[in-house]
């Protein structure tokens, strides 16, 4: 079945659900995902196929436009020696709480992707080392508003009497309504801690806990860091992350970092950036605003205290030895 209407492709590294136009180029080779296999146990893979098999399409991401119907087929690919029988749902996408990439339970409503996908059936049967292609449409609302719609379709098995355990693979569905991006990116509850070294002539260790929000309309690829310095930029330090799992829409991930050799100088000016650097493989650097935090925390050391209050001590007595010294000359003077 053709599409309803083309879509622009760009390169996408999953599988995907929307149909390839002729003018498009697919995206990298890569197998289609699979349940894992082990023995005794039935296993599966899916995949984009057009309607008489699979088509080799690893992935793709698409742009839609409100109010029009796009129809492809899936491919489920038993790869086992028995009948297999699974489930089809689908269901939007959202981030794990370290950032990866995972799908609504099919018991969780969905409000985009997931809605719009329409399949002819809720369950599919695959002879041994077969191939069954499922039809399916992705109807996209005429009032829906630009950006990333993010989900997949799900082939699942349910295993287990006292405890049923699901084993699902997905292929996932990309799809940019048409329309003005709008990349934007926050950080939020920054919080940090100093822990003393054991070392009383070395430094320390600064815990820094925050959350990147997502905060615009596409997927971002983000890269953290964090910056700390104590009074007058003394004792500055940085450190750099790798870049974050890829951040969908409306998504956040809670992020603890540890910066070494930070020393004990007092009040410390503590400062997160989160760089987007890409977009949909499109990079990004320096085209849109970082987003930023900065929070204040004390960074001391027993040995600092005990050095601090030493030399007040020390001060304390010079102050009392001169407060002597000039009574002893005023009572001094003062005789006839």
């Amino acid at each position: 079945m053709r599409p309803a209407r083309a879509a622009t492709l760009v390169a996408f590294l999953t599988a995907a659900l929307i149909p390839v136009p002729a003018h498009a180029q697919p995206a990298p080779e890569s197998a289609p995902e699979s349940a894992s296999a082990s023995e005794g146990r039935q296993t599966w893979s899916v995949s984009p196929a057009k309607a008489d098999g699979p088509d080799g399409r690893p992935g793709f991401e698409y742009v839609v436009e409100p109010g029009m119907r796009y129809d492809d087929h899936l491919a489920v690919r038993n790869l086992g020696d028995a009948e297999l029988t699974v489930d089809l749902y689908a269901g939007d996408a959202v981030n794990t709480d370290t950032g990866g990439f995972d799908l609504l339970a099919r018991d969780e409503p969905s409000s985009s992707v997931g809605r719009w996908i329409t399949l002819p059936t809720t369950e599919v049967t695959v002879p041994p080392r077969q191939v069954v292609v499922v039809p399916f449409s992705l109807t996209v609302p005429a009032d829906a508003e630009p950006g990333d719609r993010v989900g997949g379709v799900v082939a699942a098995l349910t295993t287990g009497a006292d405890v049923q355990v699901e084993r699902r693979v997905g292929a996932r569905v990309y799809a940019r309504v048409a329309g003005a991006v709008t990349p934007a990116v926050g950080v939020e509850s920054l919080s940090a801690t100093y822990r003393a070294s054991l070392n009383p002539a070395g430094p320390g260790e600064l815990d820094v806990t925050y959350t990147v929000v997502n905060q615009g309309n596409v997927r971002l690829t983000l890269r953290p860091s964090v910056a700390a310095q104590g009074l007058f930029d003394l004792g500055e330090v940085t450190a750099a992350d790798d870049p974050l799992p890829e951040l969908l829409p409306g998504n956040a991930i809670t992020l603890t970092r540890t910066v070494t050799g930070v020393w004990p100088l007092g009040p410390l000016d503590v400062r997160v950036t989160a760089d987007p650097v890409a977009s949909a493989g499109q990079t990004l650097a320096g085209a849109v605003d970082p987003g930023v935090a900065e929070t204040t925390t004390w960074a001391w050391s027993w040995t600092t205290i005990a050095t601090l209050l030493l030399l007040a001590a020390i001060l304390l007595a010079l102050w009392h030895v001169r407060r002597k010294i000039r009574a002893l000359r005023v009572a001094t003077a003062a005789k006839p």
